[in-house]
């Protein structure tokens, strides 16, 4: 029997791992990638030095496609970028093996208490639903008509499913003149639904230095995070930034990104998902490289120690935004299908930089263990 179990552990391991993998691979078909990756030709010299690198700790050459499409918006070359089909399908994979610890870390609704218990400040819970249960601030639980009145009661506040809201889907800003209502517990905004699971929360006011660059968004900055031999790590941090009137700035929804650097200073240019580059603002007209973003150091720490609380948790994508007080503040975490592409599309240099060689031969390592045997070698571990 024993021997049974884990034939299918490995079985539904090794299906997994390719699932994940085809749904990268994907990515690399789209039209509009392909273009970019074509842009950027590489020399002789620049693929030798990505084979020697992949073979020597990977154990074989990878495609370049990757390579050739972040450094196209990046406009610089590193032989370290990771490509995303060896991060989501594997790093991310090994490193998350707890999934019942990613399942409530991406509950907005759970966050808060990871939150509070390190001090780390969050948007204020106007209303949240649980389960089919609402609740109000303190989290007691209010009827459908109190919970009608007390949004009804705000000039303005933000709603989002407080599971699967990656992207910014279902994300809206809901206005005192907006059509309310919460029945047979669903909140409808104006015809649209958020059933069961939600949360409303106060509009955060953002740092004058983060305005600046445009103010109609809550710009926010992706913070990815991970365990490491006994150490928490952090990759090279970006600003993610709404235009064009939109109040999302997610990438895939439209916005921009642009490196930010650990003295608060912004990279050369801003680019899009799909490479438009931006030197200054399209409705603000900052010139990025001449801007400097106050408090980094903060939200560097305030991740940190979130992730400390969570060591079951491999590898997490945190959303902070920095308020009027220079106060970092989580928006929320993300723990799947992460955003390594982010970073070195921004940076222009590889995600785990001086770490890439020990992240490749730890991979390496990793895929010839047997699957339950992986949780002893979580955050690099190795025999």
């Amino acid at each position: 029997m024993k021997g049974i179990v884990q034939f299918l552990e490995q079985a539904t391991d090794r299906y997994e791992r390719w699932r994940l993998e085809v749904e990268q691979k994907k990515k690399e078909r789209d039209p509009r990638r392909l273009v970019i990756a074509q842009s950027y030709k590489l020399s002789k010299e620049q693929k030798e030095q990505i084979d020697d690198l992949f073979v020597k700790y990977y154990g074989e050459k990878i495609d370049y496609f990757w390579h050739q499409n972040y450094a196209a918006h990046a406009g610089r070359f590193d032989y370290r970028f990771f490509p995303e089909y060896l991060y989501i399908p594997e790093f991310e994979f090994y490193q998350n093996q707890n999934k019942a610890a990613v399942r409530m870390m991406e509950d907005k609704n759970f966050i808060p208490l990871v939150a509070n218990s390190v001090g780390v400040r969050m948007p204020e819970t106007i209303l949240s639903c649980v389960n089919g249960l609402l609740r109000d601030s303190s989290n007691h639980i209010i009827s459908e008509k109190t919970a009608t009145n007390l949004l009804k009661s705000k000039p303005v506040f933000f709603v989002k499913p407080s599971i699967d809201s990656s992207s910014g889907q279902g994300c809206r800003k809901v206005f005192i003149n907006d059509n309310i209502e919460v029945s047979d517990n669903t909140l409808t905004v104006n015809g649209e639904h958020y059933k069961r699971d939600f949360v409303v929360q106060e509009v955060i006011k953002c740092h004058e230095s983060i305005q600046q660059i445009y103010p109609k968004s809550v710009n926010t900055f992706r913070v990815i995070s991970y365990l490491w031999k006994g150490q928490i790590e952090v990759m090279p941090i970006i600003i993610r930034i709404g235009k064009g009137g939109s109040f999302i700035d997610n990438a895939h929804a439209g916005g921009m990104f642009c490196a930010v650097n650990l003295d608060g200073s912004m990279g050369n240019h801003a680019v899009t998902e799909f490479n438009e580059h931006f030197l200054y603002h399209p409705d603000t007209h900052i010139k990025f490289v001449d801007h400097r973003i106050s408090h980094i150091d903060k939200i560097i720490e305030a991740a940190k120690r979130l992730h400390m609380q969570i060591p079951q948790i491999g590898v997490v994508n945190w959303d902070f935004t920095i308020n009027g007080e220079g106060d970092p503040v989580l928006i929320e975490s993300n723990c799947h299908y992460g955003s390594v592409w982010l970073p070195q599309m921004a940076h222009g240099t590889g995600a785990f930089g001086d770490k890439t060689a020990e992240v490749l031969k730890w991979l390496r390592f990793m895929k010839y263990t047997k699957p339950q045997n992986r949780k002893n070698y979580v955050g690099g571990l190795m025999d």
